[in-house]
């Protein structure tokens, strides 16, 4: 990620954090080409928010960056370590789930969650012996299905 749009993001959100009448320092977590993972750390405005609604701030901030630089670019937004914390969650459910899949020898069904939730299980299960995960079901009602496989040759 080059160095302009570093700027140009971080005076967008220290912008918005001045008209709420908040600082934050803000931590750059991981770059990809057109990607950026930023956490606002020591904001309590924003702090406990859904992810939808950290979703839509970070989508409000990709059209301001467009606008601004003439360039898409995707922006991931965590306030105070939250979305980290709950990916961390979510792929200890996961992993504890597909120990029960194998244990069990049964298909475990989870509740219906969001993209970044369904993608982070299945990254967590991809290297998991025994299981294969895949999604199911559309909208607000698509899951993940953690599902025991015979080893080949078995």
């Amino acid at each position: 990620m080059n160095e302009q749009i570093k700027q140009a993001v971080e005076q967008y959100f220290r912008g918005l954090l001045t008209v709420l009448g908040e600082t934050a320092e803000i931590q750059y977590k991981k770059e990809g080409e057109n990607e950026l993972f930023i956490n606002l750390q020591g904001v309590s405005t924003f702090d406990g928010l859904d992810a939808k609604l950290l979703r839509a701030l970070s989508y409000l901030a990709e059209i301001a960056m467009r606008r601004r630089l003439g360039t898409g670019i995707r922006i991931h937004l965590d306030i105070n370590n939250q979305w980290a914390k709950r990916l961390a969650e979510i792929q200890q459910l996961a992993r504890r789930l597909a120990d029960e899949a194998v244990r069990e020898s049964k298909k475990i069904q989870l509740d219906p969650m969001e993209t970044y939730e369904r993608k982070a299980i299945h990254e967590a299960l991809s290297g998991f012996e025994g299981v294969r995960t895949y999604s199911e079901g559309r909208g607000a009602e698509r899951r993940v299905v953690i599902e025991p496989v015979r080893p080949s040759g078995s």
